[in-house]
């Protein structure tokens, strides 16, 4: 197996056992067994325990971002293309919400963090931007409403998402009573509907 799918397997494997117990506890040890690897081989990827989480930090936004980038204007509906962007964001901010708890209980990760997200200029604006494009791209085809503020949908959608997946891992269940699909629908259909284009009655 090459250098490229060792190292993306020890970053599965520490994403899966920090998922489970969080990053305090982590050994390199442990990664190694849930990774089929050798200790010493993750040290051939990362310096420290530190730069294997701040690895997967940074390294599993772009899975989510090419899921939210894709060509969507003016195909299918506009509230089912919501509807499959709000399921890839409620998945992502699982994963994401252990690590950043990883990355906020150490303020030296979480320096290093900011700084490694300064000098890629990337981080979070992308998600937000990425969905704001697609429905900018709606508004110029005349399937979203022209007066809507692209950014600030984007915000309402990612927030929600964000929102209900924190609270299902701080009460260990879900707030809301329903599933992510129906929650992802209902959160696009009440987008859809704030979002469409104000046809006027024929007078």
């Amino acid at each position: 197996m090459n250098a490229r799918n060792t190292r993306q397997r020890i970053l599965d494997a520490a994403q899966r056992l920090i998922e489970k117990g969080g990053f305090t506890q982590l050994t390199t040890r442990e990664v190694a067994q849930e990774a089929g690897c050798a200790e010493g081989t993750i040290f051939k990827h990362f310096k420290r325990k530190d730069d294997l989480c701040l690895a997967v930090a940074l390294e599993n936004a772009p899975k989510f971002k090419d899921i939210i980038a894709q060509k969507r204007a003016g195909k299918g509906s506009v509230q089912k293309n919501l509807e499959d962007i709000a399921i890839a964001a409620l998945q992502f901010s699982e994963r994401l919400i252990p690590l950043a708890a990883a990355l906020f209980a150490d303020a030296n990760l979480l320096a290093r963090q900011r700084q490694a997200l300064n000098q890629s200029q990337k981080g979070p604006k992308e998600a937000f931007d990425l969905i704001a494009t697609y429905i900018s791209e709606e508004q110029r085809l005349g399937r979203i409403n022209r007066d809507v503020a692209p950014l600030i949908a984007s915000s309402l959608l990612l927030g929600a998402c964000f929102h209900r997946a924190f609270l299902r891992q701080g009460l260990g269940k879900h707030l809301l009573p329903m599933s992510d699909r129906k929650f992802a629908a209902a959160l696009a259909l009440t987008l859809k509907r704030g979002l469409s284009p104000i046809i006027s009655a024929p007078g």
